[in-house]
């Protein structure tokens, strides 16, 4: 069953100007767990979500699209 994309993923990744690679290194997954994760295809563990979380400066609520703010606040 596909999951809602994830495209507050890719627009961070992007603003922060990091390459699939990149990020997938930073966060210990394949690039195309990556892909995967933007495209709605999977969503990401706990663990990984914490990781993002930290790499893009912004919380689980507005990458998971609960929220259009970066901060999680309405």
């Amino acid at each position: 069953m596909a999951t809602k994309p994830m495209s507050n993923i890719r627009a961070e990744r992007a603003r922060i100007g990091l390459s699939a690679q990149q990020l997938a290194d930073q966060v210990g997954v394949s690039p195309f767990t990556v892909s995967r994760w933007e495209n709605g295809q999977s969503e990401p563990s706990g663990k990984n979500l914490v990781q993002l979380c930290a790499a893009f400066g912004c919380s689980a609520d507005y990458l998971l699209g609960l929220t259009d703010s970066p901060r999680g606040d309405s």
